[in-house]
């Protein structure tokens, strides 16, 4: 079963059980990948592309709305990132994602913060659902100044 086929079974079952959140949700995700392709044809790759970028600005958005201290605004957020992660892939854990930028660090002959990019790069072809943000930190950390 595809992705577009869960969210239309998902969009079903939020509209019989009346839970508007998750109907508003997978609508979202739904106009998403309508927005690029009309037919909905995206590869399921494609498609967790996308549900990325989206769970990405929801995660700055419930940053901002702590910091503007909306907790209202916050729960919707937070009940929208839940629905969103069913249909990322499961994340690695912070060791793998270490043993993983070490292992691009080595690959790429990498000294110093300059060969960031390089050792990105490589970090993403080796697993592409690492934690860009926690796997960018760990390299920084590695590499010397």
């Amino acid at each position: 079963m595809t992705i577009i086929e869960k969210i239309n079974d998902g969009i079903k079952e939020a509209i019989r059980s009346r839970n508007q959140i998750r109907l508003n949700t997978l609508r979202m995700l739904k106009s998403k990948i309508l927005a690029v392709d009309a037919r909905a044809n995206l590869p399921d790759t494609e498609v967790i592309k996308l549900f990325k970028t989206y769970f990405s600005s929801l995660t700055e958005a419930l940053e901002q709305a702590q910091g503007a201290n909306r907790p209202d605004i916050a729960e919707q957020l937070k009940s929208e990132l839940e629905i969103i992660q069913e249909f990322l892939p499961k994340a690695i854990s912070p060791e793998e994602t270490k043993r993983i930028v070490l292992q691009a660090i080595a690959e790429s002959g990498a000294k110093t913060k300059k060969d960031l990019g390089s050792v990105m790069r490589i970090v993403m072809k080796i697993n592409n659902t690492v934690d860009g943000k926690l796997a960018k930190n760990l390299a920084s950390e590695l590499l010397a100044d």
